[in-house]
């Protein structure tokens, strides 16, 4: 790579060799040195008419994620089992014989029958009051999916957006090393610098050679988890178009945590879950009530030549199975539920703790390499390239500072990234994994391993 670099600027460079004493500063053509600084950080790099936005990439991420199918699906076989439970049981119709044949005749008698069990103690309407608290949770989970999908995306978005700015960077970087490279054989012709300098110098260059290929090798990372959050791997890799300059406006602790708190759908499930297994609590109750079975058989007794009918009415008498195991398991579920609101709150508040700790950090080296670190930089820069034009700078100094200002560029672009991280972390409640499967409305160990839903 080395000879290729040295070729490059072999055929493309025209530098005349003086000869001159070792004390001699090195003056090169001004005209030659453009700067090599990018736009001001935040600028659009994008090509409008070729660039895709966030607004277009959330929209395809609603449209074709998987795990939005799954929590609708969740939602909608929720619906079924809450409308399945209200069902009242269906009758049992059928045909009634006895003794056939019985002197000769058809039978002391033929006709029919029809079974009804008559469902008391409020069962179904309670059974369909619990399931329909499941949809409720199920649609929460929807909702939640939708934030994970959409918080997923934009995370990946500005992670693509900034893996875009930093290769640019390390373009600018490696147009650098190149220019230090040809700076150090130039002086080496007029012995201003040794051997040990060149061969630095070549160092240099190859280390930004390869921090110029990690940079696409990371932009290609970041491209393809983003197409794989949104659903659309197919997507062909284009120029993202945004900006990562962050607002003025900052969080404090006390407003993020009341808003996630209040707002968090894990909390809202949370509590829907204890309502759900309130109403799983008093409908066992109501199970042991005996429900009302009535048989009524009509026919015609073929021997004695005349119609008749029957009616049979019996119920269950509970005795010895009052329900009282499946009672004390809801009351259980009831009390794990309810712990496990308290438990959500105390988890979202330490997880918060940490993404604010983030977002504080971020925060402050935001604020300072955007108001101290880079005007000074820049400044630097502006000051020793006028020197240079003015014969009072070695062009090795100018390329330094330009060096160093890009660097602190690179810096401030991913410290605005990790703010964009922490502040979508923030906003959309902690909510991430927009590829993960979506939680069942209830967790194992609810009743609900019964032949038809209770």
């Amino acid at each position: 790579m080395r000879d290729d670099a040295e070729a490059e600027y072999d055929a493309t460079s025209e530098t005349e060799t003086r000869l001159v004493s070792h004390q001699e500063s090195i003056e090169l053509p001004v005209e030659k040195y453009d700067p090599l600084l990018l736009p001001m950080p935040g600028d659009v790099l994008a090509s409008q008419s070729t660039a895709i936005s966030l607004d277009e990439l959330e929209a395809l991420a609603q449209a074709n994620n998987p795990t939005l199918v799954q929590a609708a699906a969740q939602v909608e076989a929720s619906r079924g089992a809450a409308y399945q439970a209200g069902l009242y049981p269906n009758p049992v119709v059928g045909y009634a014989s006895d003794q056939i044949g019985i002197n000769g005749t058809a039978g002391e008698l033929q006709g029919a029958f029809v079974s009804q069990e008559f469902v008391t103690g409020g069962k179904l309407k309670l059974s369909r009051a619990k399931w329909t608290k499941q949809v409720a949770v199920a649609e929460t989970i929807l909702s939640a999916q939708y934030t994970r999908v959409l918080n997923d995306v934009r995370i990946h978005f500005y992670r693509t957006l900034a893996a875009q700015q930093l290769l640019a960077v390390q373009g600018k970087l490696l147009e650098n090393a190149k220019d230090n490279l040809q700076t150090h054989k130039e002086m080496l012709n007029l012995g201003q610098t040794n051997q040990s300098g060149l061969l630095q110098a070549e160092v240099d260059l190859h280390r930004a050679q390869l921090k110029q290929q990690a940079a696409e090798n990371d932009l290609e990372q970041e491209w393809r988890n983003l197409v794989a959050m949104v659903g659309t791997p197919e997507l062909q890799c284009t120029t993202l178009r945004g900006r990562l300059e962050p607002p003025q406006e900052f969080y404090d602790w006390n407003s993020a945590l009341n808003q996630l708190l209040e707002s968090s759908p894990e909390i809202v499930a949370a509590w829907e879950r204890v309502q759900h297994d309130e109403i799983t609590v008093e409908r066992e109750r109501v199970q042991p009530i005996p429900n009302i079975l009535v048989d009524v058989n009509f026919g015609h007794n073929f021997e004695t030549d005349n119609s008749v009918a029957g009616v049979t009415v019996g119920l269950p008498i509970p005795i010895f199975d009052k329900n009282q195991g499946t009672v004390d398991q809801a009351l259980a579920d009831l009390n794990r539920s309810r712990a496990d609101v308290k438990r959500l709150e105390l988890s979202l508040m330490s997880r918060l703790s940490t993404e604010f700790r983030n977002y504080q950090t971020a925060c402050q080296h935001v604020e300072t390499y955007r108001d101290e670190m880079l005007p000074k930089g820049k400044q630097a820069y502006d000051l020793l390239h006028h020197s240079y034009k003015e014969r009072r700078a070695p062009w090795p100094d100018v390329l330094m500072a330009q060096q160093i200002y890009l660097n602190l560029q690179a810096d401030y672009i991913m410290s605005q990234l990790k703010y964009h991280e922490s502040e979508i972390a923030i906003s959309g409640m902690l909510l991430t994994g927009g590829l993960a499967e979506p939680p069942a409305p209830v967790g194992g160990g609810h009743i609900n391993a019964v032949p038809k839903p209770r």
